[in-house]
């Protein structure tokens, strides 16, 4: 009688743990909805305009065809159709411009990665091409370990590496490639 009822206690605990085992199965397809809900932007928004100030005066204007927020243990904000981001000085003036293909800024590092087609011009006239850029908004630095040609008035420089300031006005060239001196024709 003794065997009988372990064997029943034995036949019992089993069945237990199949079905604790088939219930908590994970379905492929209630995973994938929760991870698509997961993935979802909190905020989608066309034909964007944002102007930032500092002190009360314009900073930086950001024009975008598209942008999608997310809200996760990294938010982040994306631009899938690029972006025009132009900066101003103390006096109101534009003393930067960039475009790119894409974009995304990732809000706790305080971190703007721009790609495809980059392109950044100064106050100068000076003008940075590159398929990739990020803009540090913390240390107010952008810098790119992607190969740059930096076009000025009368040369081209080309590169790896770049590092400036967020106004593409004091910049270096980690790896120099070569210059090109343009000749004017008078």
């Amino acid at each position: 009688m003794m065997r009988r009822n372990e064997r029943n206690i034995k036949i019992g605990f089993f069945s237990f743990l199949l079905g604790v085992f088939f219930a908590c199965q994970t379905n492929p397809k209630q995973m994938e909805e929760l991870s698509k809900e997961m993935n979802d932007p909190i905020v989608s928004s066309s034909q964007v305009e944002w102007l930032y100030t500092k002190n009360g005066k314009a900073s930086f204007k950001l024009n975008a065809p598209s942008m999608l927020r997310f809200d996760s243990n990294e938010p982040y904000v994306e631009f899938p159709s690029g972006l025009e981001l132009h900066s101003f000085e103390n006096e109101g003036g534009q003393d930067a411009y960039l475009t790119a293909d894409y974009a995304i800024q990732h809000i706790n590092s305080q971190q703007v990665e721009a790609k495809g087609n980059v392109l950044l011009k100064n106050a100068n006239g000076d003008m940075l091409e590159t398929e990739q850029l990020v803009w540090d908004e913390l240390n107010e630095r952008i810098y790119t370990e992607e190969f740059v040609k930096i076009t000025k008035q009368e040369q081209v420089i080309m590169g790896e590496g770049f590092e400036s300031d967020i106004y593409f006005s004091a910049y270096t060239l980690k790896k120099s490639r070569g210059i090109i001196n343009l000749e004017r024709a008078e």
